[in-house]
Protein backbone atom coordinates (compact mmCIF):
# COMPACT_ATOMS: atom_id res chain seq x y z
CA UNK A 1 0.00 0.00 0.00
CA UNK A 2 1.29 3.65 -0.40
CA UNK A 3 1.16 5.72 1.51
CA UNK A 4 -2.03 6.69 4.01
CA UNK A 5 -3.17 3.35 3.41
CA UNK A 6 -4.33 3.64 -0.44
CA UNK A 7 -3.21 1.05 -2.77
CA UNK A 8 -0.22 1.60 -5.26
CA UNK A 9 -1.83 2.54 -8.66
CA UNK A 10 -0.74 0.23 -11.61
CA UNK A 11 -2.07 0.17 -15.07
CA UNK A 12 -4.99 -1.60 -15.62
CA UNK A 13 -5.07 -4.96 -17.38
CA UNK A 14 -8.95 -5.35 -17.16
CA UNK A 15 -10.73 -3.52 -19.82
CA UNK A 16 -14.55 -2.40 -18.49
CA UNK A 17 -16.54 0.45 -20.26
CA UNK A 18 -15.32 2.13 -17.09
CA UNK A 19 -11.89 1.72 -17.07
CA UNK A 20 -11.45 1.79 -20.84
CA UNK A 21 -9.77 4.84 -21.48
CA UNK A 22 -6.92 4.02 -18.97
CA UNK A 23 -6.63 0.45 -20.27
CA UNK A 24 -6.14 1.78 -24.05
CA UNK A 25 -3.87 4.28 -23.30
CA UNK A 26 -1.38 2.03 -21.41
CA UNK A 27 -2.02 -0.49 -24.36
CA UNK A 28 -1.59 2.61 -27.05
CA UNK A 29 1.72 3.39 -24.49
CA UNK A 30 3.25 -0.04 -25.28
CA UNK A 31 2.80 -0.68 -29.31
CA UNK A 32 5.61 1.20 -30.45
CA UNK A 33 8.10 -1.08 -28.50
CA UNK A 34 6.26 -4.35 -29.23
CA UNK A 35 7.53 -7.12 -31.55
CA UNK A 36 4.25 -9.00 -32.16
CA UNK A 37 0.70 -9.59 -30.31
CA UNK A 38 -0.98 -13.01 -29.09
CA UNK A 39 -4.75 -12.83 -28.77
CA UNK A 40 -7.27 -15.23 -27.49
CA UNK A 41 -10.96 -15.01 -27.25
CA UNK A 42 -13.82 -16.23 -25.36
CA UNK A 43 -17.40 -16.66 -27.41
CA UNK A 44 -20.45 -17.63 -27.11
CA UNK A 45 -20.00 -20.72 -29.49
CA UNK A 46 -18.31 -22.23 -31.82
CA UNK A 47 -20.54 -24.31 -33.45
CA UNK A 48 -23.06 -24.78 -36.11
CA UNK A 49 -25.56 -27.66 -35.06
CA UNK A 50 -24.89 -30.56 -37.54
CA UNK A 51 -22.12 -29.36 -39.14
CA UNK A 52 -19.27 -31.46 -37.42
CA UNK A 53 -16.05 -30.58 -38.86
CA UNK A 54 -15.23 -33.61 -41.27
CA UNK A 55 -12.11 -34.89 -43.72
CA UNK A 56 -14.61 -34.69 -46.22
CA UNK A 57 -15.13 -31.06 -46.39
CA UNK A 58 -12.80 -28.75 -48.78
CA UNK A 59 -10.57 -26.08 -47.15
CA UNK A 60 -12.81 -23.25 -49.05
CA UNK A 61 -15.77 -25.28 -47.59
CA UNK A 62 -14.30 -25.09 -43.91
CA UNK A 63 -13.36 -21.03 -44.63
CA UNK A 64 -17.04 -20.75 -45.29
CA UNK A 65 -18.02 -22.31 -42.07
CA UNK A 66 -15.93 -20.56 -40.08
CA UNK A 67 -16.98 -17.33 -41.53
CA UNK A 68 -20.50 -18.07 -40.23
CA UNK A 69 -20.02 -18.86 -37.20
CA UNK A 70 -17.83 -16.10 -36.30
CA UNK A 71 -21.00 -13.93 -37.67
CA UNK A 72 -23.30 -15.70 -35.70
CA UNK A 73 -21.98 -15.41 -32.60
CA UNK A 74 -20.38 -12.94 -30.76
CA UNK A 75 -17.28 -12.19 -27.97
CA UNK A 76 -17.29 -12.23 -24.23
CA UNK A 77 -13.77 -11.42 -23.66
CA UNK A 78 -10.85 -10.66 -25.82
CA UNK A 79 -7.15 -11.14 -24.87
CA UNK A 80 -4.21 -9.39 -25.79
CA UNK A 81 -0.37 -9.97 -24.53
CA UNK A 82 2.11 -7.04 -26.31
CA UNK A 83 5.19 -8.85 -26.81
CA UNK A 84 8.36 -6.97 -26.72
CA UNK A 85 11.93 -6.71 -26.35
CA UNK A 86 14.67 -5.62 -23.78
CA UNK A 87 18.13 -5.16 -24.73
CA UNK A 88 19.62 -7.14 -27.83
CA UNK A 89 17.46 -9.59 -29.90
CA UNK A 90 19.93 -12.67 -29.23
CA UNK A 91 19.63 -11.96 -25.27
CA UNK A 92 16.40 -13.07 -25.98
CA UNK A 93 15.11 -10.95 -23.22
CA UNK A 94 10.96 -10.00 -23.91
CA UNK A 95 8.47 -8.06 -22.31
CA UNK A 96 4.82 -8.84 -21.56
CA UNK A 97 1.68 -6.68 -21.12
CA UNK A 98 -1.64 -8.79 -21.30
CA UNK A 99 -4.71 -7.29 -21.36
CA UNK A 100 -8.28 -8.82 -20.64
CA UNK A 101 -11.57 -6.87 -21.96
CA UNK A 102 -14.68 -7.98 -21.63
CA UNK A 103 -16.24 -6.67 -25.35
CA UNK A 104 -20.27 -5.94 -25.47
CA UNK A 105 -21.81 -4.73 -29.24
CA UNK A 106 -22.93 -1.44 -29.59
CA UNK A 107 -26.45 -0.62 -28.28
CA UNK A 108 -27.88 3.02 -29.46
CA UNK A 109 -30.66 5.10 -30.87
CA UNK A 110 -28.48 4.84 -34.07
CA UNK A 111 -29.40 1.28 -34.53
CA UNK A 112 -33.17 1.36 -33.90
CA UNK A 113 -34.44 -1.12 -36.27
CA UNK A 114 -30.88 -2.33 -36.70
CA UNK A 115 -29.81 -3.47 -33.32
CA UNK A 116 -27.15 -6.38 -33.19
CA UNK A 117 -28.00 -10.18 -32.03
CA UNK A 118 -26.14 -13.26 -32.14
CA UNK A 119 -26.69 -16.74 -31.05
CA UNK A 120 -25.54 -18.24 -27.60
CA UNK A 121 -24.34 -22.17 -26.95
CA UNK A 122 -26.14 -23.52 -23.90
CA UNK A 123 -22.68 -25.71 -23.55
CA UNK A 124 -20.65 -22.61 -24.18
CA UNK A 125 -22.30 -20.51 -21.68
CA UNK A 126 -21.97 -23.26 -19.17
CA UNK A 127 -19.04 -23.54 -19.85
CA UNK A 128 -17.20 -19.67 -18.80
CA UNK A 129 -19.65 -20.08 -15.91
CA UNK A 130 -17.65 -22.85 -14.95
CA UNK A 131 -14.33 -21.08 -15.27
CA UNK A 132 -15.81 -17.91 -13.46
CA UNK A 133 -16.52 -15.78 -16.43
CA UNK A 134 -19.23 -12.84 -14.79
CA UNK A 135 -22.01 -12.30 -16.95
CA UNK A 136 -23.30 -9.55 -15.75
CA UNK A 137 -19.36 -7.65 -15.71
CA UNK A 138 -19.88 -8.52 -19.36
CA UNK A 139 -23.80 -7.23 -20.41
CA UNK A 140 -23.19 -4.22 -17.90
CA UNK A 141 -19.59 -3.30 -17.95
CA UNK A 142 -18.49 -4.52 -21.66
CA UNK A 143 -16.78 -1.92 -23.45
CA UNK A 144 -18.65 -1.18 -26.78
CA UNK A 145 -17.59 -2.58 -30.01
CA UNK A 146 -18.48 -2.03 -33.51
CA UNK A 147 -17.26 -2.87 -37.20
CA UNK A 148 -15.46 -0.14 -39.10
CA UNK A 149 -18.59 -0.36 -41.69
CA UNK A 150 -21.08 -0.17 -38.86
CA UNK A 151 -19.07 2.89 -37.92
CA UNK A 152 -18.98 4.53 -41.10
CA UNK A 153 -22.65 3.45 -41.90
CA UNK A 154 -24.05 5.41 -38.49
CA UNK A 155 -21.55 7.96 -37.60
CA UNK A 156 -20.43 9.33 -40.65
CA UNK A 157 -22.03 12.80 -40.10
CA UNK A 158 -21.86 13.29 -36.46
CA UNK A 159 -19.12 16.05 -35.65
CA UNK A 160 -19.10 15.09 -32.03
CA UNK A 161 -15.42 13.16 -32.10
CA UNK A 162 -15.89 12.51 -28.83
CA UNK A 163 -19.13 11.28 -28.42
CA UNK A 164 -18.06 8.82 -31.60
CA UNK A 165 -14.81 7.10 -29.79
CA UNK A 166 -16.88 6.51 -27.16
CA UNK A 167 -19.38 4.67 -28.62
CA UNK A 168 -17.57 2.81 -30.99
CA UNK A 169 -14.58 1.66 -27.79
CA UNK A 170 -12.83 -1.37 -28.96
CA UNK A 171 -12.62 -0.44 -32.64
CA UNK A 172 -10.69 2.23 -31.31
CA UNK A 173 -8.15 -0.41 -29.73
CA UNK A 174 -8.32 -2.35 -32.54
CA UNK A 175 -7.39 0.47 -35.39
CA UNK A 176 -4.06 1.27 -33.32
CA UNK A 177 -3.52 -2.35 -33.23
CA UNK A 178 -4.11 -2.18 -37.18
CA UNK A 179 -2.02 0.74 -37.58
CA UNK A 180 1.12 -0.97 -35.64
CA UNK A 181 1.38 -3.56 -38.27
CA UNK A 182 2.24 -6.46 -35.73
CA UNK A 183 2.81 -9.76 -36.39
CA UNK A 184 -0.59 -11.45 -35.03
CA UNK A 185 -0.06 -14.76 -32.96
CA UNK A 186 -3.19 -17.33 -32.33
CA UNK A 187 -4.13 -20.42 -31.16
CA UNK A 188 -6.54 -21.54 -33.73
CA UNK A 189 -7.61 -19.45 -36.53
CA UNK A 190 -11.44 -19.21 -34.97
CA UNK A 191 -9.82 -16.17 -32.89
CA UNK A 192 -8.95 -13.81 -36.32
CA UNK A 193 -12.32 -14.90 -37.79
CA UNK A 194 -13.80 -13.29 -34.69
CA UNK A 195 -11.90 -10.06 -34.98
CA UNK A 196 -12.80 -9.67 -38.99
CA UNK A 197 -16.85 -10.03 -38.15
CA UNK A 198 -16.29 -7.97 -34.97
CA UNK A 199 -14.55 -5.02 -36.05
CA UNK A 200 -14.15 -4.93 -39.70
CA UNK A 201 -17.28 -6.41 -41.64
CA UNK A 202 -20.34 -8.87 -41.62
CA UNK A 203 -21.10 -10.99 -43.75
CA UNK A 204 -17.15 -11.85 -44.20
CA UNK A 205 -16.24 -12.37 -48.02
CA UNK A 206 -16.82 -16.15 -47.24
CA UNK A 207 -17.18 -16.89 -51.19
CA UNK A 208 -13.50 -15.21 -51.63
CA UNK A 209 -10.42 -16.23 -50.19
CA UNK A 210 -8.73 -13.39 -51.59
CA UNK A 211 -10.50 -10.55 -50.48
CA UNK A 212 -10.40 -12.39 -47.40
CA UNK A 213 -6.77 -12.61 -47.29
CA UNK A 214 -6.40 -9.23 -48.53
CA UNK A 215 -9.01 -8.40 -45.44
CA UNK A 216 -6.40 -10.01 -43.14
CA UNK A 217 -3.44 -8.23 -44.65
CA UNK A 218 -4.61 -4.68 -44.34
CA UNK A 219 -4.73 -5.72 -40.39
CA UNK A 220 -1.73 -7.29 -39.98
CA UNK A 221 1.43 -8.35 -42.34
CA UNK A 222 1.45 -11.64 -40.85
CA UNK A 223 -0.13 -14.45 -38.91
CA UNK A 224 1.31 -17.30 -37.16
CA UNK A 225 -0.82 -20.01 -35.54
CA UNK A 226 0.78 -21.87 -33.19
CA UNK A 227 -1.77 -24.84 -33.74
CA UNK A 228 -0.24 -25.37 -37.15
CA UNK A 229 2.96 -24.85 -35.61
CA UNK A 230 1.89 -28.21 -33.85
CA UNK A 231 1.78 -29.86 -37.10
CA UNK A 232 4.79 -28.10 -39.07
CA UNK A 233 7.31 -28.79 -35.87
CA UNK A 234 5.58 -32.63 -35.76
CA UNK A 235 7.59 -33.30 -32.42
CA UNK A 236 4.97 -32.54 -29.74
CA UNK A 237 2.18 -34.94 -28.84
CA UNK A 238 -0.65 -32.52 -26.96
CA UNK A 239 -1.68 -29.65 -28.51
CA UNK A 240 -4.22 -28.14 -25.79
CA UNK A 241 -2.67 -24.73 -25.18
CA UNK A 242 -1.83 -25.19 -21.89
CA UNK A 243 -0.32 -29.03 -22.41
CA UNK A 244 1.16 -27.60 -25.49
CA UNK A 245 2.86 -25.02 -23.58
CA UNK A 246 4.16 -27.38 -21.37
CA UNK A 247 5.72 -29.86 -23.57
CA UNK A 248 7.38 -26.92 -25.39
CA UNK A 249 8.57 -25.53 -22.17
CA UNK A 250 9.91 -28.89 -21.66
CA UNK A 251 11.72 -29.17 -25.01
CA UNK A 252 13.41 -25.90 -24.33
CA UNK A 253 15.03 -26.73 -21.05
CA UNK A 254 16.01 -30.22 -22.75
CA UNK A 255 17.88 -28.61 -25.16
CA UNK A 256 19.51 -25.99 -22.80
CA UNK A 257 20.42 -28.06 -20.57
CA UNK A 258 22.43 -30.10 -23.51
CA UNK A 259 25.83 -30.15 -24.05
CA UNK A 260 25.26 -28.31 -27.14
CA UNK A 261 21.83 -25.95 -26.06
CA UNK A 262 23.84 -22.96 -24.94
CA UNK A 263 24.92 -23.09 -28.48
CA UNK A 264 22.11 -23.94 -30.48
CA UNK A 265 19.20 -22.38 -28.54
CA UNK A 266 18.95 -18.81 -27.62
CA UNK A 267 17.43 -17.92 -23.88
CA UNK A 268 14.41 -17.21 -23.77
CA UNK A 269 13.78 -14.67 -20.71
CA UNK A 270 10.29 -12.93 -19.84
CA UNK A 271 9.69 -9.60 -17.68
CA UNK A 272 5.88 -9.10 -16.77
CA UNK A 273 4.59 -5.50 -16.64
CA UNK A 274 2.51 -3.86 -13.60
CA UNK A 275 -0.59 -5.76 -13.51
CA UNK A 276 0.43 -8.35 -15.59
CA UNK A 277 2.68 -9.52 -12.85
CA UNK A 278 0.64 -9.39 -10.44
CA UNK A 279 -1.76 -11.40 -11.84
CA UNK A 280 -0.38 -13.62 -14.10
CA UNK A 281 3.09 -14.04 -12.03
CA UNK A 282 2.41 -17.63 -10.53
CA UNK A 283 0.75 -20.53 -11.95
CA UNK A 284 -2.55 -20.01 -11.74
CA UNK A 285 -4.73 -22.77 -12.85
CA UNK A 286 -8.30 -21.08 -11.93
CA UNK A 287 -7.03 -18.49 -14.98
CA UNK A 288 -7.30 -20.82 -17.40
CA UNK A 289 -9.97 -19.73 -19.86
CA UNK A 290 -9.61 -16.20 -19.62
CA UNK A 291 -8.62 -14.58 -22.67
CA UNK A 292 -5.87 -12.08 -21.32
CA UNK A 293 -4.23 -15.29 -20.03
CA UNK A 294 -4.87 -17.55 -22.48
CA UNK A 295 -3.21 -14.79 -24.88
CA UNK A 296 -0.17 -14.60 -22.39
CA UNK A 297 0.29 -18.35 -22.18
CA UNK A 298 0.33 -18.11 -26.43
CA UNK A 299 2.69 -15.21 -26.30
CA UNK A 300 5.25 -17.37 -24.19
CA UNK A 301 4.52 -20.56 -26.16
CA UNK A 302 5.37 -18.79 -29.61
CA UNK A 303 8.66 -17.00 -28.05
CA UNK A 304 9.93 -20.95 -27.14
CA UNK A 305 9.10 -22.28 -30.65
CA UNK A 306 10.61 -19.43 -32.64
CA UNK A 307 14.02 -20.23 -30.25
CA UNK A 308 13.47 -23.88 -30.62
CA UNK A 309 13.13 -23.61 -34.53
CA UNK A 310 13.50 -20.04 -35.76
CA UNK A 311 13.18 -21.37 -39.39
CA UNK A 312 10.27 -23.52 -39.43
CA UNK A 313 8.50 -20.68 -37.36
CA UNK A 314 9.29 -18.07 -40.70
CA UNK A 315 8.01 -20.75 -42.64
CA UNK A 316 4.54 -21.21 -41.40
CA UNK A 317 3.56 -17.49 -41.48
CA UNK A 318 0.24 -17.00 -42.90
CA UNK A 319 -0.72 -20.57 -42.54
CA UNK A 320 -3.80 -21.86 -40.43
CA UNK A 321 -4.62 -24.65 -38.61
CA UNK A 322 -7.58 -26.84 -39.69
CA UNK A 323 -9.20 -29.48 -37.21
CA UNK A 324 -10.15 -32.80 -38.72
CA UNK A 325 -8.55 -32.17 -42.21
CA UNK A 326 -5.01 -33.01 -44.21
CA UNK A 327 -4.84 -29.38 -45.25
CA UNK A 328 -4.76 -26.09 -43.96
CA UNK A 329 -5.72 -22.52 -44.75
CA UNK A 330 -2.47 -21.02 -46.68
CA UNK A 331 -2.93 -17.07 -46.91
CA UNK A 332 -0.69 -16.46 -49.24
CA UNK A 333 -1.76 -18.65 -51.27
CA UNK A 334 -5.16 -16.97 -51.23
CA UNK A 335 -3.94 -13.88 -52.64
CA UNK A 336 -1.98 -15.01 -55.53
CA UNK A 337 -4.39 -17.64 -56.83
CA UNK A 338 -7.18 -17.34 -54.86
CA UNK A 339 -7.24 -20.89 -53.70
CA UNK A 340 -7.93 -21.37 -49.60
CA UNK A 341 -6.08 -24.79 -49.08
CA UNK A 342 -2.86 -26.15 -49.44
CA UNK A 343 -1.83 -29.98 -48.08
CA UNK A 344 -0.09 -30.57 -44.70
CA UNK A 345 1.79 -33.18 -46.32
CA UNK A 346 4.54 -33.64 -49.16
CA UNK A 347 2.54 -36.30 -51.64
CA UNK A 348 5.68 -37.11 -53.18
CA UNK A 349 6.91 -39.06 -50.00
CA UNK A 350 3.97 -40.26 -48.05
CA UNK A 351 0.76 -42.23 -49.04
CA UNK A 352 -2.80 -41.89 -47.28
CA UNK A 353 -4.82 -45.04 -46.76
CA UNK A 354 -8.09 -45.58 -44.63
CA UNK A 355 -8.40 -48.54 -42.69
CA UNK A 356 -12.10 -49.48 -42.33
CA UNK A 357 -12.52 -51.50 -38.85
CA UNK A 358 -14.16 -54.51 -37.97
CA UNK A 359 -16.29 -53.54 -34.94
CA UNK A 360 -15.78 -56.99 -33.81
CA UNK A 361 -12.20 -57.11 -33.86
CA UNK A 362 -10.37 -53.75 -33.85
CA UNK A 363 -9.11 -53.59 -30.65
CA UNK A 364 -5.65 -54.65 -32.03
CA UNK A 365 -5.84 -53.19 -35.04
CA UNK A 366 -4.09 -49.44 -34.26
CA UNK A 367 -1.30 -51.37 -32.40
CA UNK A 368 -0.52 -53.12 -35.17
CA UNK A 369 -0.67 -50.64 -37.60
CA UNK A 370 1.56 -48.49 -35.47
CA UNK A 371 4.14 -51.89 -34.36
CA UNK A 372 4.06 -52.06 -38.38
CA UNK A 373 6.03 -48.03 -38.68
CA UNK A 374 2.78 -46.33 -39.65
CA UNK A 375 1.50 -43.74 -37.82
CA UNK A 376 -2.74 -43.21 -37.92
CA UNK A 377 -5.39 -40.67 -36.86
CA UNK A 378 -8.74 -41.50 -35.61
CA UNK A 379 -11.26 -40.84 -38.25
CA UNK A 380 -14.21 -41.74 -36.94
CA UNK A 381 -14.95 -44.46 -34.71
CA UNK A 382 -14.74 -47.25 -37.08
CA UNK A 383 -11.84 -45.67 -39.58
CA UNK A 384 -8.41 -44.36 -39.18
CA UNK A 385 -6.82 -42.59 -41.49
CA UNK A 386 -3.07 -44.17 -41.99
CA UNK A 387 0.39 -42.44 -43.20
CA UNK A 388 2.56 -44.26 -44.59
CA UNK A 389 6.20 -42.73 -44.92
CA UNK A 390 6.73 -44.23 -48.86
CA UNK A 391 5.31 -43.54 -51.76
CA UNK A 392 5.47 -45.28 -54.97
CA UNK A 393 6.98 -48.84 -55.32
CA UNK A 394 7.66 -48.85 -51.69
CA UNK A 395 4.68 -47.69 -50.53
CA UNK A 396 3.33 -50.48 -52.54
CA UNK A 397 6.19 -52.95 -50.88
CA UNK A 398 4.93 -51.42 -46.93
CA UNK A 399 1.66 -51.50 -47.48
CA UNK A 400 1.29 -55.31 -48.43
CA UNK A 401 3.52 -55.88 -45.48
CA UNK A 402 1.38 -53.97 -43.49
CA UNK A 403 -2.33 -55.49 -44.68
CA UNK A 404 -0.37 -58.73 -43.71
CA UNK A 405 0.51 -57.98 -40.18
CA UNK A 406 -2.61 -55.99 -39.48
CA UNK A 407 -6.03 -57.74 -38.11
CA UNK A 408 -9.10 -56.33 -37.42
CA UNK A 409 -9.62 -54.32 -40.78
CA UNK A 410 -12.63 -55.16 -42.77
CA UNK A 411 -11.31 -53.06 -46.15
CA UNK A 412 -8.16 -50.46 -47.00
CA UNK A 413 -8.48 -47.94 -49.39
CA UNK A 414 -6.78 -44.30 -50.47
CA UNK A 415 -7.98 -41.44 -48.56
CA UNK A 416 -9.45 -39.81 -51.61
CA UNK A 417 -11.33 -43.10 -52.74
CA UNK A 418 -12.63 -42.86 -49.25
CA UNK A 419 -13.92 -39.01 -49.17
CA UNK A 420 -15.42 -39.84 -52.97
CA UNK A 421 -17.40 -42.67 -51.03
CA UNK A 422 -18.32 -41.28 -48.31
CA UNK A 423 -19.62 -37.66 -49.89
CA UNK A 424 -21.97 -40.23 -52.11
CA UNK A 425 -23.06 -41.86 -48.70
CA UNK A 426 -23.82 -38.73 -46.95
CA UNK A 427 -25.87 -37.81 -50.29
CA UNK A 428 -28.26 -40.46 -50.07
CA UNK A 429 -29.06 -39.98 -46.40
CA UNK A 430 -26.85 -42.32 -44.60
CA UNK A 431 -26.06 -40.97 -41.14
CA UNK A 432 -22.48 -39.47 -40.74
CA UNK A 433 -20.45 -41.53 -38.36
CA UNK A 434 -19.60 -40.08 -34.70
CA UNK A 435 -16.57 -39.33 -33.96
CA UNK A 436 -13.82 -41.41 -32.03
CA UNK A 437 -12.38 -41.30 -28.36
CA UNK A 438 -13.71 -38.11 -27.41
CA UNK A 439 -11.84 -36.99 -24.83
CA UNK A 440 -12.96 -34.62 -22.03
CA UNK A 441 -10.99 -31.90 -22.94
CA UNK A 442 -12.16 -28.05 -23.81
CA UNK A 443 -11.10 -25.69 -25.81
CA UNK A 444 -8.48 -23.74 -24.65
CA UNK A 445 -5.55 -26.22 -23.79
CA UNK A 446 -6.83 -27.74 -20.20
CA UNK A 447 -7.24 -31.33 -19.85
CA UNK A 448 -10.37 -30.43 -17.52
CA UNK A 449 -13.16 -28.67 -19.09
CA UNK A 450 -16.01 -29.83 -21.04
CA UNK A 451 -16.01 -31.25 -24.88
CA UNK A 452 -17.31 -28.08 -25.98
CA UNK A 453 -16.02 -25.05 -24.55
CA UNK A 454 -15.77 -21.15 -25.07
CA UNK A 455 -12.70 -20.11 -25.14
CA UNK A 456 -10.70 -19.97 -28.77
CA UNK A 457 -7.86 -21.46 -27.80
CA UNK A 458 -7.62 -24.57 -29.51
CA UNK A 459 -7.20 -28.44 -28.16
CA UNK A 460 -8.05 -30.42 -31.06
CA UNK A 461 -6.05 -33.29 -31.52
CA UNK A 462 -4.28 -33.43 -34.53
CA UNK A 463 -1.16 -35.71 -33.98
CA UNK A 464 -0.85 -38.92 -35.54
CA UNK A 465 -0.60 -41.91 -33.08
CA UNK A 466 2.04 -44.36 -33.11
CA UNK A 467 0.83 -46.34 -30.92
CA UNK A 468 -2.12 -44.97 -28.98
CA UNK A 469 -4.98 -43.36 -30.27
CA UNK A 470 -5.68 -39.37 -30.82
CA UNK A 471 -9.08 -38.23 -29.51
CA UNK A 472 -11.30 -35.54 -31.26
CA UNK A 473 -13.97 -34.11 -29.94
CA UNK A 474 -16.50 -31.10 -30.73
CA UNK A 475 -15.08 -28.02 -31.52
CA UNK A 476 -14.72 -25.99 -28.45
CA UNK A 477 -16.06 -22.54 -28.18
CA UNK A 478 -13.27 -20.85 -28.01
CA UNK A 479 -12.21 -21.19 -31.65
CA UNK A 480 -10.53 -24.83 -30.85
CA UNK A 481 -12.20 -27.44 -32.24
CA UNK A 482 -11.54 -30.76 -30.21
CA UNK A 483 -10.69 -32.62 -27.37
CA UNK A 484 -7.71 -34.28 -27.17
CA UNK A 485 -6.37 -37.36 -25.65
CA UNK A 486 -3.30 -36.66 -23.18
CA UNK A 487 -1.35 -39.43 -24.33
CA UNK A 488 -1.68 -38.77 -28.40
CA UNK A 489 1.42 -39.69 -29.91
CA UNK A 490 4.55 -37.93 -31.69
CA UNK A 491 3.01 -36.57 -34.69
CA UNK A 492 6.58 -36.98 -36.55
CA UNK A 493 7.25 -36.80 -39.78
CA UNK A 494 3.28 -35.86 -40.61
CA UNK A 495 2.89 -35.42 -44.74
CA UNK A 496 0.28 -36.51 -46.58
CA UNK A 497 0.28 -38.70 -49.41
CA UNK A 498 -2.90 -40.33 -51.50
CA UNK A 499 -3.21 -43.80 -52.67
CA UNK A 500 -3.30 -42.35 -56.28
CA UNK A 501 0.02 -41.09 -56.29
CA UNK A 502 1.40 -44.09 -55.94
CA UNK A 503 3.68 -44.71 -58.80
CA UNK A 504 4.20 -47.95 -60.68
CA UNK A 505 7.01 -48.11 -63.12
CA UNK A 506 6.29 -50.14 -66.19
CA UNK A 507 3.94 -52.78 -66.80
CA UNK A 508 5.00 -55.36 -64.64
CA UNK A 509 5.00 -52.50 -61.75
CA UNK A 510 1.80 -51.82 -62.78
CA UNK A 511 0.58 -55.26 -62.38
CA UNK A 512 1.67 -55.23 -58.78
CA UNK A 513 -0.02 -52.09 -58.09
CA UNK A 514 -3.28 -53.63 -59.23
CA UNK A 515 -2.79 -56.67 -57.01
CA UNK A 516 -2.14 -54.51 -54.21
CA UNK A 517 -5.43 -52.62 -54.74
CA UNK A 518 -7.43 -55.63 -54.75
CA UNK A 519 -5.83 -56.55 -51.90
CA UNK A 520 -6.34 -53.43 -49.67
CA UNK A 521 -9.99 -53.24 -50.81
CA UNK A 522 -10.39 -57.19 -49.59
CA UNK A 523 -8.46 -56.68 -47.00
CA UNK A 524 -6.42 -60.41 -47.30
CA UNK A 525 -3.14 -61.22 -45.85
CA UNK A 526 -2.54 -63.63 -48.14
CA UNK A 527 -3.02 -61.44 -51.59
CA UNK A 528 -0.73 -59.03 -49.55
CA UNK A 529 2.15 -61.81 -49.72
CA UNK A 530 1.74 -62.25 -53.38
CA UNK A 531 2.18 -59.02 -53.86
CA UNK A 532 4.64 -58.26 -52.00
CA UNK A 533 6.39 -61.20 -53.86
CA UNK A 534 5.66 -60.37 -57.19
CA UNK A 535 6.97 -56.89 -56.67
CA UNK A 536 10.76 -58.14 -55.26
CA UNK A 537 10.44 -60.65 -58.51
CA UNK A 538 9.74 -57.22 -61.06
CA UNK A 539 12.33 -55.64 -58.69
CA UNK A 540 15.07 -59.00 -59.52
CA UNK A 541 14.50 -58.02 -63.44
Amino acid sequence: PAHGGEPRAEPRMEGRASTFEEVLADFESRLPDAEFVAIDTELTGVDIAGEPDTFEESAQMRLDKNCRIAERYSLIQLGLTLVGRVGEASEGRYTLASYNLFAFPYMGPELLGHEPGFYCQASALQFNAQHRVDFNKWIGEGVPYMTREDERRYFKTSQENGECDRRSGLLRLWKSLCAARLPFVVHCPLDLFFLLASFERRPLPRDDPRALAMMIRQCTPKVFDTAHLHSALAHFKRLGLLKFFEDVKARYDELRESSNGLEQVPPVEFRLHGATASRYSKDHDTLAHEAGFDSFITAQLFAYLRAIAPARVREAANRLFMYRSVEYLDLEAAVKSGEAGASIFDLSRVTLLVAALDPADSNEAPRLISAAGAQFRWIDATHLLVVLRASGGAAVRRAAEMAAQVHGVVSWMGFDDWKVAQARSLSKGAPRPQPARVSPNGCSGSTEGPVSSASSSCSSATGYASGSSAGYGRRGADGARAGQEDDDDDADGRKEWSLGALVAVGAAGALCSAIFMLLLMRGNAQLAAVGSRLLRRWRRR
